[in-house]
């Protein structure tokens, strides 16, 4: 609606501005034509884009943002996927790779060879021995619960300098890689069993509207890194054919 409506006022404007130059010269002969603008003219075609440009900056700077994150989460998802694959060649089917490793033995066993980032830094077990994995494009993976799920960070300086500040669906996604049952029901799991790197679906029951609303995991939790997660963000995403859809709830 906001596009539409500064679409529209920059219309109605070069409308005005085109109405006061040809009411200014009507009747004015050619070789007068070429007669500079007044400083009045001058002031109000520049007041004219100063408020264009305010109005039109911040959709300008949230669809660049919005597009940065969906450009990094689809580079994720298949460069990690790319990565298993290539492991499972050597490593056989994921069904019987081991799932009580620790996450940095889980990475040096299926992933060191296959998977290429620029850092390594482990966490420790105040954070479940988790590890994180820094790639390239300022892109951090938090592998944590034995190299089975991921937090995937859009910008690691953000996450090492101020990691509170961090909301779900707009810094950080989830992610799940899961072909073992444990814990979990077959219905809880059955958008994990037999995948490899996808995004978290745990107990999802297959409908667009629980992706919103689930009270567990659902995206309308807008929380914090620190609070409640809101890890069905990046499925909704996913479920949109990798886009943000119109009435996502959270603005970038």
């Amino acid at each position: 609606i906001l596009t539409k409506l500064n679409n529209c006022f920059i219309i109605k404007s070069m409308f005005l501005l085109l109405k006061l130059y040809f009411y200014k010269y009507e009747g004015v002969s050619m070789k007068n034509f070429n007669k500079a603008f007044t400083l009045a003219e001058v002031l109000i075609t520049l007041g004219i884009i100063g408020i264009v440009a305010a109005m039109t900056l911040p959709t300008v700077l949230s669809k660049y943002r919005e597009q940065v994150v969906l450009t990094k989460l689809k580079r994720v998802y298949s460069v990690m996927n790319q990565a298993i694959t290539r492991s499972m060649v050597d490593n056989g089917s994921t069904l019987y790779w081991e799932n009580t490793l620790d996450p940095i033995d889980f990475y040096n066993k299926y992933y060191k060879g296959y998977l290429k980032v620029t850092k390594i830094e482990e966490l420790g077990e105040a954070n479940d021995n988790g590890i994180l994995l820094y790639f390239a494009d300022g892109s951090l993976l938090k592998c944590f619960r034995q190299g089975r799920d991921y937090n995937f960070f859009i910008d690691n300086k953000r996450y090492k300098n101020d990691p509170e500040s961090l909301i779900y669906g707009k810094d950080v996604f989830s992610f799940r890689f899961n072909d073992d049952l444990g814990a979990q029901t077959a219905v809880e799991a059955k958008f994990h069993i037999g995948k490899k790197f996808e995004p978290y679906k745990h107990a999802w029951d297959g409908t667009e509207e629980t992706l919103y609303t689930d009270t567990n995991f659902g995206c309308n939790n807008k929380k914090h890194y620190s609070g409640q997660q809101a890890d069905y963000c990046t499925a909704l995403i996913q479920y949109h054919n990798w886009s943000i859809p119109e009435d996502y709830p959270i603005k970038f």
